[in-house]
């Protein structure tokens, strides 16, 4: 396939086969020189510049300023809403207007309880209509707002506070006991605002008392700021918004510095989405920065926001209680939506099967021809009250969607699907397909707010003189992050002087101009007999089996061998266990999973996906340990036990002293000393 012509930028892409999917995604601005060991950079086709302003307007360059403008402009509209009763009645909603004034009386209550421009304040608490107000009332006075993970362990929540020198954090009652815990330990903190009303007796309320910290609920904070009302200070655009954590899959996490003008140049411009006045569930942490940003990209545009009820088993009611038109989710999510589905459809006769997947294969079809869909999208009309029937825009991210998923999706939902990429440091802004983009494995061209380019690293053969190009992915834009809070070493490795962020990804420039992510820099080491081994794409692969719910690859420099831990899919693994006679019906799971014939078997699945894969030999691994304690989400490697980042990565410093022993076990097994791992 031959490449297209990268340097041309007509805004009026060639369409192919009556598609509407333009050939050409992407071009090469003239502005740039050919650098050696680099590609030349690459912008959005028909953009002749990045942005350096909040797409409304320079003035708007600051969260508070950008939501006020919003207030002006649709002050009747529905802004916020929340279940009432929590978790039962109908979404009861704010409009703009409400919200303005609200979020005006939070940021004077901060004032109150005296905080001044400058300080930072900590949120603790899960999406809710206060935490939003909060933050909201934050930038009205020129405050920084640091979101804290609501499933953080004491360590991390004791480690962001000091680090961030917190004197404030509102925080939902429910997480109280971790404050409580750390009370003694982080001498900034002053004052603490529940989420939720002060009940007449509280367990931890004179335990904070005694360490000298005040204790408040949102409501009084709302009321003295009524009482005592202070004029906004609107932040300058290039002061720090935000200070968000990165989750810390080595050491303890950075916090990224992001400024007023980057968020609402991302928020503003959407990715380049056509974000319309839209309805969207909140439900996914505010603590990561793909919340965040979607949440402004919605207000700015008069959108309205519900949040969930705060229990992730009740998502799919708050679902139907709201009916969304845009739903975010990150694969996991998309993964179970499909495992209902399917499961539902293999229970029925074979003719009902088979239909269900013709009708899947038209209407992919009929999309990748440029159709909105076939005759038979009629079909999928129950599929489609999974996410409440309303949903015109589906968008994935924050780690790689599954093919299968994919294409389920795009056949089934009947709306526009985007598979994006970003990360915490660039305000989740790299790269975003076109609409009417079917296809999987790519995450489109450079979203309109940023250049991409790719650097060679020549120890894992990826350079861009390759065909097609290949390399670390660097982003450039206004919307990169300013430094890591406190890191000034850590800020210059990844923040380069001539403005380009260095990724760590590793991506591949398609013909079309699009781009793929393929790997990851920081996840390489070197086998004892010399070869490179990058982990982590490995267990991407891997993990495409059904019956691989979670896979943690490792080996080292002293080792000629890999191995690996495994979570199960529980319903997959344990059906195949009841067929194939190891298990009995309605077994524990936990059991079933000792037994030798279910790693075989795993072991099985990771050869044959590693020779489907074209894995070398020494890129499959060996052996493998059976994780049997597994949580209600299917996972066996958790935020619980630190195995896991809330964004779900894996943390492998952790999981190797979690299964030093059983790897241990395993090298010993295979022959090789496991005095080395």
């Amino acid at each position: 396939m031959e490449y297209a012509d990268f340097h041309s930028k007509s805004s009026t892409p060639v369409f192919k086969n009556g598609s509407k999917l333009p050939v050409l995604h992407s071009y090469e601005p003239a502005e740039y020189s050919p650098i050696a060991g680099e590609g030349l950079p690459r912008r959005r086709i028909g953009w002749d510049s990045v942005p350096a302003e909040c797409k409304m307007g320079a003035e708007y360059s600051n969260v508070w300023s950008l939501f006020e403008y919003a207030a002006k402009r649709y002050p009747e509209h529905d802004c916020m809403g929340k279940r009432v009763p929590l978790g039962k009645g109908p979404f009861q909603w704010i409009n703009y207007t409400e919200a303005y004034e609200r979020a005006k009386a939070a940021g004077a209550g901060l004032r109150a309880l005296g905080l001044k421009p400058g300080d930072c304040i900590g949120v603790y608490a899960p999406n809710s209509e206060e935490w939003a107000l909060s933050g909201l009332g934050a930038y009205s006075q020129s405050m920084t707002v640091v979101p804290l993970y609501d499933t953080l362990g004491d360590d991390a929540v004791r480690y962001e506070i000091e680090h961030a020198e917190l004197k404030l954090v509102i925080c939902a009652e429910k997480n109280l006991h971790a404050l409580a815990a750390v009370k003694d330990k982080v001498p900034t903190l002053k004052t603490i605002v529940q989420v939720e009303p002060l009940g007449e007796s509280d367990p931890y309320a004179d335990e904070l008392k005694a360490a000298g910290i005040t204790f408040f609920d949102y409501d009084s904070m709302i009321a003295k700021g009524k009482a005592e009302p202070v004029a906004p200070t609107v932040p300058e655009p290039d002061s720090i918004a935000v200070i968000m954590y990165t989750s810390g899959t080595t050491g303890d996490p950075k916090g990224v510095c992001l400024s007023h003008r980057g968020i609402t140049i991302g928020a503003s411009y959407g990715g380049g989405i056509d974000l319309q006045q839209e309805t969207y569930l909140s439900y996914l942490p505010l603590a990561h920065i793909f919340e965040t940003m979607l949440e402004q990209g919605i207000l700015c545009r008069g959108g309205r926001i519900g949040y969930f009820s705060g229990n992730l088993k009740l998502l799919l009611e708050d679902v139907a209680a709201l009916k969304p038109t845009i739903f975010v989710g990150v694969p996991r999510v998309f993964q179970r939506v499909y495992d209902r589905v399917m499961s539902t459809i293999e229970s029925k006769p074979a003719p009902i099967q088979a239909l269900f997947r013709f009708a899947m294969s038209q209407e992919f079809n009929a999309r990748k021809n440029g159709r909105s869909g076939s005759c038979l999208g009629f079909l999928f009309k129950k599929v489609r009250k999974a996410l409440g029937g309303n949903v015109r825009i589906i968008v994935s991210g924050a780690a790689p969607l599954p093919a299968y998923v994919h294409e389920f999706l795009v056949s089934t939902m009947g709306a526009e699907m985007y598979e994006g990429y970003g990360m915490t440091e660039n305000c989740a802004q790299a790269t975003l397909p076109l609409m009417y983009e079917y296809r999987s494995g790519r995450v489109g061209p450079p979203m309109p707010t940023q250049d991409v380019k790719l650097v060679d690293v020549p120890e894992m053969n990826y350079t861009s003189a390759s065909y097609p190009p290949c390399g670390e992915i660097l982003t450039r834009g206004a919307v990169n992050f300013v430094r890591y809070h406190k890191n000034p070493e850590a800020t210059a490795e990844t923040l380069r002087e001539d403005g380009w962020l260095h990724t760590g990804d590793i991506g591949r420039w398609n013909p079309d101009g699009t781009l793929s992510i393929i790997d990851r820099k920081k996840n390489i080491f070197k086998l004892a007999q010399g070869e490179y081994v990058a982990a982590e794409k490995i267990e991407n692969f891997l993990t495409k089996s059904a019956y691989i719910a979670q896979l943690f690859v490792y080996g080292n420099s002293y080792t000629t061998k890999l191995v690996a831990v495994c979570t199960p899919d529980v319903e997959k693994m344990m059906a195949h266990a009841v067929h194939s006679g190891w298990a009995a019906a309605g077994a524990a799971a936990a059991d079933v999973f000792t037994k030798p014939e279910v790693a075989a078997f795993i072991l099985g699945e990771i050869k044959a996906c590693g020779k489907a894969a074209k894995l070398h030999g020494f890129e499959i691994p060996q052996a493998v340990h059976i994780e049997g304690d597994i949580n209600d989400l299917g996972q066996g490697f958790t935020i619980e036990n630190d195995c896991l980042t809330p964004t779900f990565k894996l943390k492998r410093p952790q999981l190797l002293a979690r299964y030093r022993e059983k790897i241990h076990a395993m090298y010993a097994e295979l022959g090789e000393s496991p005095e080395s791992v």
